[in-house]
């Protein structure tokens, strides 16, 4: 293992969700290897904070998932593509009509942004992430908002994800592949609102009231996590997990060598 740069120094430290800190959001059992290195990192006055991908819940959710498997975090400190997303309508057009294809969360964190969802226009934005109650209708709604003028975002971006629904676990079609109809649809490219855009991770640093150099990102996944990191000019840790649990982001090219990569995150407690 070689040591490329000093993480002691490193005063926030934002971690990826699943399978980084816990299985998923809605299996949230802790990696014993991650909840030793966040407690070093409490004992040690770090700034911890979350950022994820899962676009289906809000940023309140997926705080209470990752709370009950005992990592100490606040909701504040705790980014959801959702929320993501929200801010960066929020950061063009503060107050916009947004119509919202969600489950509940990105639709929460929307509102949260004192963004207007609606499902009446005119609208100045659609947004998708996951839904796996979605109607036909509401994709329609969607498409025509599209044809209309108004941007579609893609909240986080995956074709597939595991997840339960109605009691019933299986393997759900993601947002990526909702926004893949409206696209072919409307001839629209939609923007992914997710890792590896480094404006999610820059804007995280920053709300957090830290300077790029200070901050530090832990992930599972090259084309997100590290990508994103990488991008944003903040330092990066790849964690090795079972490369069957990591899901497939295209990284469109961007850098993703981390900066340490690790079997168990163990070792980097070793470097504080």
């Amino acid at each position: 293992m070689v040591i490329v740069m000093d993480f002691s120094s490193k005063h926030l430290w934002i971690f990826d969700v699943d399978n980084t800190l816990i299985k998923d959001v809605e299996h949230p059992e802790p990696f014993p290897d991650a909840l030793a290195l966040w407690n070093a990192l409490m004992k040690k006055g770090r700034t911890l904070a979350l950022l994820t991908n899962t676009g289906r819940l809000s940023a309140r959710q997926i705080h209470g998932a990752v709370a009950s498997a005992g990592f100490d975090v606040t909701v504040k400190n705790t980014f959801s593509a959702g929320a993501a997303a929200a801010a960066y309508v929020h950061n063009r057009f503060p107050g916009a009509r947004c119509f919202v294809i969600s489950e509940g969360g990105a639709t929460e964190d929307f509102i949260a942004r004192g963004l207007d969802v609606t499902n009446n226009p005119p609208i100045d934005y659609v947004a998708v992430g996951a839904d796996r109650g979605l109607t036909f209708q509401r994709l329609n709604f969607a498409t025509k908002m599209v044809h209309q003028g108004a941007p579609l975002l893609c909240i986080s971006g995956s074709r597939d994800y595991p997840g339960v629904y109605l009691g019933h676990e299986d393997i759900y079609i993601g947002e990526g592949s909702i926004v893949a109809a409206i696209e072919h649809a409307t001839g629209v490219k939609a923007i992914a609102v997710r890792k590896p855009l480094p404006e999610i991770v820059i804007e995280t640093v920053k709300t957090l009231g830290f300077k790029i150099n200070d901050a530090v990102i832990v992930g599972d996944n090259p084309a997100s996590d590290i990508a994103g990191g990488k991008a944003a000019g903040i330092a990066t840790i790849l964690v090795r997990r079972n490369p069957d649990d990591i899901i497939p982001f295209d990284a469109d090219g961007m850098d993703m060598a981390p900066d340490l990569e690790v079997d168990s995150l163990q070792e980097v407690i070793e470097m504080l």
